[in-house]
């Protein structure tokens, strides 16, 4: 006698479809033999018709979804023809649990295998770039990063404190002033502050790991001596020619125990940057106040670039003393060896005047 079998579970020969995964076929293939040949088409990799108006779709999905739930909604917002057969095409290709929460695109009239694609390509990941210029301090550092990011600026400044993160450099230092590197950043939704914070130490040591430090270290100078005068070369220098130049003459100020006399350190105490200093100002009592005060400020006054901390640790060979702008507009130095010389351009600039 012929066997009777229901139209959704034919009995089929054991030795063509074995498992789980016939069984899943062979409904597909059942399920697309009753839309009609249409139906065929909406699994293949093609469009459904080439006058069918796609739209684009943004479709968010959540922790612990289920699969029934994501092909709904699919299904709702007309990406796929149907929450069934997108369910039962996933499972045939084992793909069930393989999909990430997260925000995707889809577009409209897909074919099952197009919107299977776009889930296995993961969600949309949403990134920030923040550039953070040369000579940035950390307070400016925290507001560019709370302009270009999700992080706040309190975020940022709660984390960016020496004892939270272990790099040998950071041993001793009271701030993280002078060690977040400065570079373009870029950071997703889930980068926390701390994390980022640990992006710039970590690129700070990538970029000064190949740095020759013996002649330093020799001539009594620690890391953050090096980063110190890396600073004020930084906030000093406006053309990369001047680099070198600036630090032979701060290495020379303090190898004869002179002030170094850079007001760059008390407009960082001061915070008054883009203004200029007032005669009571320069009179403030403070160890950042370098005309008062020898030796280098208690921290650095910026985040320098590479090149200004080479520029630190290997000053030029000159014998100047002194420096003062002398083209406003290219905001260049002349550069001199005495006192006297010195006052002489000072001179020379009032006349100009």
């Amino acid at each position: 006698m012929p066997v009777k079998t229901s139209l959704f579970f034919p009995k089929v020969r054991t030795d063509i479809f074995r498992g789980r995964k016939a069984a899943l076929a062979l409904i597909l293939l059942v399920l697309v033999a009753l839309v009609g040949t249409s139906g065929l088409a909406c699994l293949s990799n093609s469009q459904t018709s080439g006058d069918v108006t796609r739209e684009e779709v943004s479709v968010t999905i959540p922790e612990g979804a289920s699969l029934q739930e994501i092909a709904r909604d699919l299904e709702e917002k007309r990406i796929i023809g149907s929450a069934l057969i997108f369910r039962l095409y996933v499972r045939y290709k084992e793909m069930d649990k393989n999909i990430m929460k997260g925000d995707y695109v889809f577009l409209t009239n897909s074919s099952y295998q197009e919107a299977l694609e776009v889930l296995m390509q993961g969600p949309i990941v949403v990134t920030y770039k923040i550039p953070i210029p040369e000579g940035y301090t950390v307070a400016q550092v925290a507001d560019k990063v709370q302009n270009s990011s999700p992080i706040s600026r309190r975020e940022f400044l709660e984390v960016a404190i020496p004892q939270r993160h272990g790099y040998p450099f950071l041993e001793g230092v009271s701030s993280l002033e002078g060690f977040l590197f400065p570079k373009t950043y870029e950071i997703t939704e889930e980068t926390s502050a701390e994390q980022l914070v640990d992006m710039m130490l970590a690129q700070f040591a990538t970029e000064t790991e190949g740095l020759d430090w013996r002649k330093a270290e020799a001539e009594g100078f620690s890391t953050y001596d090096i980063v110190k005068i890396a600073s004020l070369i930084e906030r000093e220098a406006h053309v990369p020619e001047e680099r070198r130049l600036i630090s032979a003459v701060i290495h020379n100020r303090l190898k004869q125990g002179m002030t170094l006399g850079i007001d760059a350190t008390l407009t960082y105490w001061l915070d008054k940057w883009g203004e200029p200093l007032t005669v009571s100002d320069l009179q403030t009592d403070t160890p950042y106040n370098t005309r008062l005060y020898p030796g280098l400020p208690p921290t650095p006054i910026a985040n320098p670039g590479l090149e200004s901390i080479k520029a630190a640790l290997n000053p030029a060979d000159v014998d100047y003393l002194y420096f003062v702008v002398t083209d406003e507009e290219r905001r260049t130095h002349t550069f001199t060896r005495t006192y006297e010389e010195h006052v002489k351009i000072l001179n020379q600039k009032r006349k100009e005047k």
